[in-house]
C-alpha cells in the first residue's frame, strides 16, 4: 500500500523522484508497471454515481448527442488541507489595525495554505491521466487544489466519467456540452475529489437590466453624474491599479464599437482594455456586460483595464483567477448572483456538482479569502429581487433568502439608490445629456419597484457568521430599527454575515449598446461603480505605500465609525418587493440612520474616503522601520 500510494504521486508529477532505490525498477519499466495498475485498479472499482440527470432546467433544450471528437472542459476540485493558517493570513493582511496589513502572500504562498495532500492529488491525476489520449501532460494543469482539464475529446470525458453527453441550447442561443443520465467516479476517489464543475451543471442567466417600471423617471445618469454626486472628477488616474469586470457562464461581450461610441457621448477620454481572458464575442453584445464595462471604466477613469469571461460559475472564476499567469488586478466588479441556498445551477442545489450549496459556498469562499491575502478587491452586486430573491419571486417562502457571492464575508456587497429629488445638468458640457435629462445632484433612496422596476437585495447569510468587522454596525440596526424595518424574526439569521456593505446609484443608467443608447438599471449598474471608486482608492494606496488595499470591509467599517463624512446615509426605502413586483406576503428590511440591509453603510463621498486612506496608509507607512 505504501509502495502503490508513492508511485501514484510519482505519476502525477510525471517524474521520477524516490526516496529509496532499493530494489528501483527502471523509469520506464515503473512507467509501465504504473500505468498498467491503475488501469486494472480503475476499471475494477466500484462506482460512485455524483449526479443523475434526468431532466433539464427550464429554458435549456438537448439538440443532439455530442461528437466523439468535440472538445470540452472540466475542473476537478480536490480535497484541501486545513484552511485555518488561510483564515490567519486574510485577516491579519487585511485589517488595518494589524501590523501585517497590506503584506500580501503570492500566488504559490496562498495555494501552499491550501494544498491537497500528495496521495490525494496524485491518485485523482493519475486517474485522468489514465483517461487521457496522447498529449494529456498539454490539456491537464495540475494546481496545489484542483486539476483543470482543457480540450478533452467527448469520447474520453464519457470514459472518465461513464456517462454520455450531448450538446443544448439555451433560448437566447448559448450552447453547451453537458451530460445526460448519471455520471460517476472511481469509489477509490470519492474522498479526494469534493466536487466537479462542467460536466452536469448548467449555466444560470442574469435577468436584464432593461426596466420597464410602473412610474419610470425621466432623469438619467452618466459617469459625470456620479462624480458630480460622489465627489470625483473626470481627471483620469494615474494608470498603477488594474480594474476588472467578471462576466460568467460564457456571456456575451460588449462590443468595441458600443464602448468608442459611449466615450464620445459622454465627451470622456477613449478606455482601452489591455488583457482580455477567456472567451469574447462582442458580435451580439449582452447589455449587463456593456453596463460593467462602460462604468467601472467611465468611474474609474485612467485605471487599467482587465476583462474577463468564466466558462463555469464562481468556484471555476475564483480558481482560475487566483492561477492566473499573468497575476491579478486590484479590483474586481461582479454583477452576478443566485440565491445562497440553490448555488451552481438553475436546478434546486448543488448536487450536480457532487456536493450540496452550504459546501459550493465553503469551498468558493476560500478561493476568494485566497485573492483577498493576494491583494484583490472584490465587489458583488446585492441582487435585483430584494430581501426575498429571484428564487421567490412572489414571496411564498415563510423566509427571506441570501444572495451569493454579495453574502460571502469575503467580498463587498453594494446595494442600489435612486434620486428621491435630483437636479439636473451637463447639457453643455456631456454631449448626450443635450438628448438625456442627466442628474448632477440631489437626494437618494433605496431603489423601488415602482420607479425602478427592482428592488434592492440585502440580508442575512444562513451559512456564514457574522465578521468581527461588522458586529457592531449591525448591532445597532438589529437593535435600534423599528419593527416595520424588520422581518419576522423566523425569516432571518441574525447572527449571519449581514449585508451589503455599500450602496451607489443603480437607475437609468445611460449605456450605448447595439448602436443607440438605452437606460438601463440594476446593482449591476452600482456594482461597477463602487468598483471603479474604489480603483481610484488602490490608486492613491499604491502611490503611498507601493501597495493594493485588498480585501476593503474592515477598511471601510472602521472608516464609517471614525469619519462617517466618507459616506452618505440613505435612510429611505425598502427592500420588500421583488423584481416582479409587490406582493402582500412579501417580507424585507428597511433602511435607517447607520448601516441597514437595504443600503449598507451608504453612499461615497470620495473626497472623504481618499482622504481616510491616505492620511491612515501615511500613518502607518511613517512609522514602518
Amino acid at each position: 500500500t505504501e509502495w502503490w500510494c508513492m508511485t501514484v504521486a510519482i505519476l502525477a508529477q510525471d517524474t521520477l523522484i524516490v526516496q529509496s532505490s532499493a530494489t528501483r525498477p527502471s523509469s520506464f519499466t515503473m512507467r509501465i508497471q504504473l500505468a498498467a495498475l491503475a488501469a486494472l485498479a480503475w476499471a475494477g472499482d466500484d462506482r460512485v454515481v455524483v449526479y443523475d440527470r434526468q431532466v433539464l432546467p427550464p429554458t435549456w433544450h438537448k439538440v443532439a448527442r455530442a461528437d466523439p471528437l468535440q472538445r470540452t472542459s472540466f475542473i476537478l476540485a480536490v480535497k484541501q488541507a486545513d484552511t485555518s493558517k488561510l483564515d490567519e493570513a486574510f485577516q491579519s493582511v487585511s485589517d488595518p489595525d494589524s501590523p501585517k496589513y497590506q503584506q500580501f502572500l503570492t500566488r504559490e504562498e496562498v495555494n501552499q495554505l491550501t494544498a491537497s495532500g500528495e496521495q490525494e492529488m496524485g491518485a485523482v491525476v493519475a486517474w485522468v491521466k489514465q483517461g487521457m489520449a496522447g498529449g494529456a501532460n498539454q490539456r491537464i494543469e495540475v494546481r496545489n487544489d484542483a486539476v483543470v482539464v482543457t480540450h478533452a475529446t467527448v469520447k474520453e470525458v464519457e470514459a472518465l466519467f461513464q456517462t454520455e453527453l450531448y450538446i443544448y441550447t439555451h433560448d437566447n442561443g448559448h450552447t453547451v456540452i453537458r451530460n445526460f443520465g448519471p455520471y460517476s467516479i472511481p469509489e477509490s476517489l470519492a474522498g479526494a475529489i469534493d466536487m466537479t464543475e462542467g460536466i452536469a451543471d448548467f449555466p444560470m442567466h442574469r435577468s436584464s437590466t432593461l426596466r420597464t417600471p410602473e412610474a419610470q423617471t425621466d432623469v438619467y445618469v452618466v459617469p459625470e453624474s456620479l462624480g458630480k454626486m460622489y465627489g470625483f472628477d473626470d481627471t483620469p488616474a494615474p494608470a498603477t491599479a488594474i480594474q476588472m469586470p467578471a462576466e460568467f457562464q460564457a456571456d456575451a461581450a460588449y462590443n468595441k464599437g458600443d464602448l468608442k461610441q459611449f466615450y464620445n457621448g459622454t465627451g470622456l477620454p477613449t478606455q482601452k482594455v489591455e488583457e482580455v481572458f477567456g472567451a469574447f464575442d462582442g458580435t451580439y453584445p449582452d447589455t449587463e456586460a456593456t453596463l460593467d464595462t462602460q462604468y467601472i471604466q467611465g468611474v474609474g477613469l485612467g485605471v487599467q483595464n482587465w476583462y474577463w469571461t468564466s466558462p463555469g460559475w464562481m468556484y471555476t472564476f475564483a480558481n482560475n483567477l487566483v492561477n492566473n499567469k499573468d497575476g491579478v488586478p486590484n479590483v474586481v466588479s461582479m454583477s452576478w448572483g443566485w440565491s445562497e441556498s440553490q448555488q451552481c445551477t438553475v436546478s434546486t442545489n448543488c448536487s450536480t456538482l457532487g456536493v450540496d450549496s452550504a459546501q459550493y459556498v465553503a469551498r468558493t469562499n476560500t478561493e476568494f479569502q485566497k485573492l483577498g491575502a493576494m491583494g484583490v478587491t472584490l465587489f458583488a452586486s446585492s441582487g435585483d429581487s430584494g430581501a426575498n430573491g429571484r428564487t421567490d419571486p412572489v414571496c411564498t417562502d415563510k423566509a427571506v433568502h441570501a444572495v451569493f457571492p454579495a453574502s460571502s464575508p469575503y467580498v463587498t456587497a453594494v446595494g442600489a439608490t435612486q434620486f428621491k429629488q435630483a437636479t439636473v445638468g451637463l447639457n453643455g458640457t456631456v454631449p448626450v445629456c443635450g438628448q438625456y435629462k442627466c442628474g448632477v445632484g440631489g437626494v437618494e433612496e433605496a431603489v423601488s419597484y415602482s420607479v425602478a422596476g427592482f428592488t434592492s437585495g440585502g440580508g442575512f447569510s444562513n451559512l456564514t457568521k457574522m465578521p468581527a468587522w461588522q458586529k457592531t454596525a449591525v448591532h445597532e440596526y438589529l437593535t435600534t430599527a423599528p419593527a416595520s424595518a424588520l422581518p419576522p424574526a423566523g425569516y432571518f439569521n441574525k447572527a449571519g454575515r449581514a449585508y451589503p456593505d455599500v450602496a451607489a446609484l443603480g437607475n437609468n443608467f445611460l449605456v450605448y449598446v447595439n448602436s443607440d443608447w438605452a437606460g438601463v438599471g440594476g446593482t449591476s449598474a452600482s456594482a461597477p461603480t463602487w468598483a471603479g471608486v474604489a480603483a481610484r482608492l488602490n490608486d492613491v494606496a499604491i502611490k503611498t505605500t507601493g501597495k493594493p488595499l485588498g480585501f476593503l470591509n474592515p477598511l471601510l467599517y472602521k472608516m464609517a465609525a471614525e469619519k462617517p463624512a466618507a459616506f452618505t446615509d440613505v435612510v429611505t426605502g425598502d427592500n420588500k418587493c421583488t423584481e416582479y413586483g409587490c406582493f402582500s406576503t412579501c417580507e424585507g428590511f428597511g433602511a435607517t440612520k447607520g448601516w441597514d440591509a437595504v443600503s449598507g453603510l451608504g453612499t461615497p463621498n470620495y473626497k472623504e474616503l481618499e482622504n481616510y486612506v491616505a492620511a491612515t496608509l501615511s500613518s502607518r507607512n511613517s512609522v514602518v522601520v
